[in-house]
């Protein structure tokens, strides 16, 4: 099976240069903002600007797609229209991923700003529920790990408390988790070592279950090993390195997982055709 790979990529000047854009790096999925990824602006993709590029996805076989929501998004504000700001942008995202068929809105979930996630974890439980409850059920939301800064909420105990909360209910099908590498290894789960991929994978199938991952986002780490600082690095020029990344994604147990990358780019232009090539390389 053809493996997805594929970086966040702009839509800046219309929807289908995305297509042009993920084309041009040699990528076969896509990820984008569906607004500016630092304003609250968003606004529902017109109809046959939407069905013209899902039409166009499938004809240049580039599916999945995938929407990352804006950075402002905070379900743990303790700001009542911080919180009511992230609810509806997240809202118009899923309405939006929806109507392109996506595969999913990637969530960085926010900060707890140090009050902690036992404070904050019912406000963030009743705002995602709020946001399934209120989008096409085609729809899918899919929660990021984070590198821990800053009270950023997302570490696998954390996904798995939201994951465990919403079990029950018919929406459960719909919250899945994308794991970013460089994240991952910034919070200490070390990928230079087989052992320590084994370790993390464990840990994953006693927490939120590998059946709950949808997607990857490949990215090498500027941070050391548990530095808790979110930064990227192009594949193989980081602390991780090409080896461990290889070893990560030619994992039997992930090997299935879309790639989407976000590094820096050689030019410093965002994920480009060199960086998908190391990728390619390194898929076996």
């Amino acid at each position: 099976m053809l493996r997805r790979l594929g970086g966040h990529v702009s839509s800046s000047g219309g929807l289908n240069n995305a297509v042009t854009n993920t084309l041009a790096i040699g990528g076969n999925a896509i990820q984008i903002f569906a607004g500016s990824p630092r304003m609250w602006a968003r606004s529902l993709y017109p109809q046959k600007i939407a069905d013209d590029f899902r039409k166009l996805v499938i004809e240049k076989d580039l599916n999945p797609v995938y929407i990352h929501a804006l950075y402002l998004t905070n379900l743990a504000s303790d700001n009542p229209e911080m919180l009511a700001k992230s609810i509806q942008a997240l809202t118009i995202d899923m309405t939006n991923s929806a109507a392109i068929g996506g595969s999913g809105v990637v969530l960085h979930i926010g900060s707890h700003q140090g009050r902690g996630w036992d404070h904050d974890k019912d406000q963030v439980i009743t705002a995602i529920k709020e946001v399934l409850n209120n989008t096409p059920e085609e729809s899918i939301l899919l929660l990021e790990n984070s590198a821990g800064q800053q009270g950023k909420i997302g570490s696998l105990s954390e996904l798995a408390d939201i994951l465990s909360s919403i079990s029950s209910l018919p929406e459960s099908s719909r919250l899945k988790v994308c794991l970013d590498t460089a994240h991952a290894f910034e919070a200490g789960y070390n990928f230079t070592t087989p052992e320590g991929i084994e370790m993390w994978i464990t840990e994953i199938e006693k927490t939120i279950g590998l059946d709950k991952i949808e997607l990857f986002h490949l990215n090498d780490s500027k941070t050391p090993l548990g530095s808790g600082r979110d930064n990227h690095q192009n594949i193989g020029d980081g602390f991780i390195g090409s080896e461990g990344l290889k070893n990560l994604i030619n994992h039997p147990k992930l090997a299935h997982l879309p790639l989407i990358l976000e590094v820096p780019g050689l030019e410093g232009l965002g994920p480009d055709k060199a960086n998908i090539d190391r990728v390619k390389a390194l898929i076996s």
